[in-house]
């Protein structure tokens, strides 16, 4: 038969049985105990007075499965062995060796209590120490789960179980807590508050997602448990120590940085911070609020305020998160103070103030220096214009002069209210228009439209790296479009280039700063003069003019990955020695048709032509390549020349490793002979 018996009552009982007359031995067995918020199973309890010591009594408890689920504890057998003496007073006295064994963290393996009962104030004082820890605990005997506990560098893994209770998944590896604390318990219930001190704490929760090593806290807080939710609120501060939460980590500095917080976490596990203030010199001031799903996904945040000093910020807060969003190395200085009101994928607000701001990326990508003034957005709103401007700033070491612009949000969408000037490379490149709808309850909509002039093709050759090309530049692109996570280009953009000009369509970009971007396009060439182009890169002189096109253009890293070209001249013209030499290495080869020797070749330092073409089709990193036609006997013509001496090139390689090709090509405008195979 289950005997059910609640555990005041056991204790009242041993007091009466110690205080009965007589010298015999008292023993208890109970299969079950219960009481609010725990639960004891065969549990065992023997009494026996000491005949040569009056009012002393020998004690030995054991329990071999003890459960209290607020702690985490499930199957956790407890063994005492002691004495217990009745005082002068009247108070009982127990001393004993406490083994308990199974519990989280192993808790109280080898520790020592010592009990103090007083059956008048109806009140027990416990004491339990294990090395260096202590935990002192008052409570009421008729409520014994309503406890007040002083705690002494008590491990933190010791609490592990009532971490994964509250958070499952959640672990505590290390750290050490001091403080006072009042706990109450029932069943499936759990009410924690006081002030506490907490030394290099390490934990971690869903899957090692969030994690913490080293962390100092200390502080009041309150914490309430049950099977629906947990709370928690905190008032104090974060001293030292490394935080990670996804993709984001810092590690915190060794002073402390005030922090208030109110969270709770329902049975689902989704996570609601009603309340995150936090204050870290004058690195960051935020006041924010947040709510996760259960899978750790951001699902609103309002920032009240930031506060933010980027040259201390940026290395402590951002950098791991820059660096996951293809953007590492990122430095900045100067001050910026942001407001916004995200909510389930849409942003509904957002006013940003920049003062005197400096930002490079490590990778050249983009720098802008002297930024200042503010942005102030919000959705459905129609806000007073704002001005925003920087004194210097580069795209890819593509310098960009001073800016000032002036921005209007109207019904949510923003848009330069006068068109902007920005010096470029000793022209200017004008933005016709810009609008930006943030993403709402419509996918976010970005578009723009720029036109540049006088642009020095030998400047622009220089920043980029490419050969010196003489020269202006002017186009525009009336219309540039972000969708879909890609720039893409409406409409088309013309370039005047080398006598001709280059017509380009279905231009797209994507991850235009992250590690590995990527552009596609279609390209159009009418009348380009092959004199200069020629002469700049050494590839030997050819005269004329050159159309062609390059379809389905696709660029990762700015490495071509694919195309179909095609380029031909529209008319004859001259073509030197050497020209005629690359353009035999370029095809793999060939020959000299029509009986010219190469002995003869040698007197002649240019030649009439009437068609030069050459076609390549990239795909797999192999190159298929075609002329003008096909050529009798095989291969493919290159050039057909024009009088005498009259000259015929024909390339064999159809199917050339790209890699090989730009080797033969860097050869070619290099200075080095080619090697014809």
């Amino acid at each position: 038969m289950k005997v059910i018996a609640s555990i005041p009552r056991l204790c009242g009982l041993l007091l009466v049985l110690a205080a009965l007359p007589g010298h015999a031995a008292i023993a208890l067995h109970a299969r079950a105990l219960a009481a609010p918020g725990i639960e004891a199973r065969d549990v065992r309890v023997v009494l026996a007075p000491e005949t040569l010591r009056p009012g002393v009594f020998a004690l030995r408890l054991s329990a071999v499965a003890v459960a209290v689920p607020a702690l985490g504890w499930k199957q956790v057998g407890i063994e005492m062995d002691g004495t217990l003496q009745r005082q002068s007073d009247g108070r009982w006295h127990l001393q004993a060796p406490l083994q308990v064994r199974g519990a989280p963290g192993r808790a109280l393996g080898d520790a020592q209590i010592e009990v103090t009962l007083d059956p008048r104030s109806d009140t027990a004082m416990i004491g339990i120490s294990q090395g260096t820890a202590r935990i002192d605990a008052a409570l009421p005997m008729d409520t014994p789960l309503h406890v007040q506990l002083q705690l002494s560098a008590l491990p933190l893994s010791w609490l592990g179980g009532a971490l994964a209770a509250a958070s499952p998944g959640g672990s505590i590896r290390n750290g050490s807590a001091s403080g006072t604390i009042a706990m109450d318990a029932d069943s499936g219930s759990l009410r924690v508050s006081g002030h506490v001190g907490v030394e290099g704490l390490a934990a971690f929760a869903q899957g090692g997602s969030v994690a913490a090593q080293g962390l100092g806290v200390r502080g009041d807080f309150n914490l309430q448990h049950d099977a629906q939710s947990t709370r928690l609120d905190f008032d104090g501060a974060l001293r030292g120590g490394e935080l990670l939460a996804g993709s984001f980590y810092t590690q915190l500095p060794a002073r402390d940085a005030p922090l208030d917080v109110s969270l709770s976490r329902d049975a689902a596990g989704a996570l609601r911070i009603s309340r995150f203030d936090y204050q870290d010199g004058n690195a960051v001031a935020l006041s924010a609020s947040m709510a996760l799903s259960a899978k750790g996904a951001l699902e609103s945040l309002l920032v009240r305020r930031a506060d933010i000093d980027l040259a201390r910020a940026i290395p402590r807060y951002a950098s791991t998160w820059l660096q996951s969003h293809g953007v590492p190395g990122l430095q900045g200085m100067g001050q910026a103070q942001v407001t916004l009101d995200w909510q389930r994928g849409a942003l509904n607000a957002l006013h940003l103030q920049l003062q005197n701001v400096d930002m490079a990326d490590s990778s050249g990508r983009f720098a802008i220096a002297g930024a200042n003034g503010a942005l102030a957005w919000r959705s459905g709103a129609t806000l007073a214009p704002t001005t925003l401007g920087w004194r210097a700033a580069s795209i890819y070491r593509v310098p960009l002069g001073a800016m000032q612009i002036r921005l209007r949000d109207d019904k949510g969408v923003l848009s330069l209210a006068t068109p902007a000037q920005i010096p470029l490379l000793g022209g200017s490149l004008r933005v016709q228009h810009f609008d930006f709808a943030p993403p709402g309850t419509q996918p976010m909509r970005l578009s723009t439209g720029l036109a540049f002039t006088g642009v020095s093709l030998g400047e622009l050759s220089g920043a980029l790296g490419w050969p010196a090309f003489r020269g202006t530049l002017g186009g525009a692109i009336p219309d540039l479009r972000w969708q879909d996570g890609r720039a893409v280009l409406r409409g088309g953009l013309s370039m005047q280039v080398f006598g001709g000009y280059v017509d380009v369509t279905r231009m797209s970009l994507a991850h235009l700063f992250g590690v590995a971007p990527e552009m596609g396009a279609d390209l159009s060439l009418r009348g380009i003069d092959l004199a200069p182009l020629t002469s700049v890169f050494d590839f030997g002189e050819i005269t004329g003019k050159l159309d062609g096109s390059v379809h389905g253009l696709r660029l990762v890293s700015w490495r071509p990955v694919a195309f179909t070209a095609e380029l031909h001249t529209a008319g004859g013209g001259r073509i030197s020695q050497r020209a005629v030499k690359n353009l035999t290495s370029v095809g793999g080869g060939g020959g000299l048709a029509g009986g010219i020797q190469g002995a003869v070749l040698s007197l002649f330092s240019t030649f009439g032509y009437k068609h030069i073409g050459l076609s390549c089709t990239l795909a797999n990193n192999v190159c298929i390549m075609g002329g003008i036609k096909p050529a009798d006997g095989g291969g493919y013509s290159i050039v057909e020349g024009d009088g005498l001496p009259y000259i015929h090139i024909i390339g064999h390689q159809t199917r050339v490793d790209w890699s090989t090709l730009l080797s033969r090509l860097q050869a070619a405008t290099t200075g080095q002979a080619p090697v014809i195979r």
